[in-house]
């Protein structure tokens, strides 16, 4: 006996084109979000918003930021902040960033002037001394008769620039340009003349 199959067309709905919009619409909202929540790979870092003059405190001039993806060697934050009582050590022109090497702490401005000292670099931490550190300076002092003697003559005093120089017949020198006043200055020099210096850095 012979059986009849008959299959029924099966239609397949088609879908609503708003609601096709509609859920275009959704998912493009939904990246815009995550994108927009997603935390800024930039870093912040301080420029100058306009012509800077030296000598003057942070906090009294025109400091913009900008993001950057490499903030090596620049000065970090979206505000002077702690640095505002600091000082540019030269001055800058509107767009230039700050760095580390020409901002002076507030110490620095009491003590403005500038003393030049050459050391053989196994008296100046084998050279390991960078703009910006703080140094403690022992002179040792020859007496005949009477040996040598070691004291302290000045503490955490701050260090404007340094370099390391490679001297014919002498060894690496370090080169130092260290913030005095008056009496630091007489007193480092009288040590230099009478003596030999060493320094120790100052760690933070």
């Amino acid at each position: 006996m012979a059986i009849g199959v008959r299959v029924r067309d099966l239609s397949i709905p088609r879908p609503d084109p708003r609601t096709l919009i509609g859920i275009g619409l959704a998912a493009v909202a939904a990246l815009l979000v995550l994108w927009l929540t997603q935390p800024d790979p930039s870093v912040p870092v301080l420029v100058a918003g306009s012509d800077l003059p030296s000598g003057t405190p942070l906090s009294e001039l025109d400091i913009s930021v900008r993001h950057t993806a490499d903030p090596t060697g620049l000065v970090e934050g979206d505000s002077p902040g702690d640095l505002s009582a600091w000082v540019l050590a030269a001055p800058l022109t509107a767009g230039e960033p700050l760095l580390p090497s020409l901002l002076w702490p507030p110490d620095v401005q009491a003590a403005p002037d500038l003393l030049a000292v050459e050391l053989d670099q196994a008296h100046a931490v084998l050279g390991r001394i960078d703009p910006g550190d703080r140094v403690d300076v022992y002179a040792t002092t020859s007496r005949t008769g009477e040996g040598s003697t070691t004291r302290l003559i000045a503490s955490s005093v701050f260090v404007v620039d340094a370099s390391v120089s490679d001297s014919v017949g002498s060894g690496n020198q370090v080169q130092l340009l260290l913030a005095v006043d008056d009496e630091l200055a007489a007193l480092l020099t009288a040590a230099m003349n009478g003596g030999s210096l060493d320094l120790v850095r100052v760690g933070e």
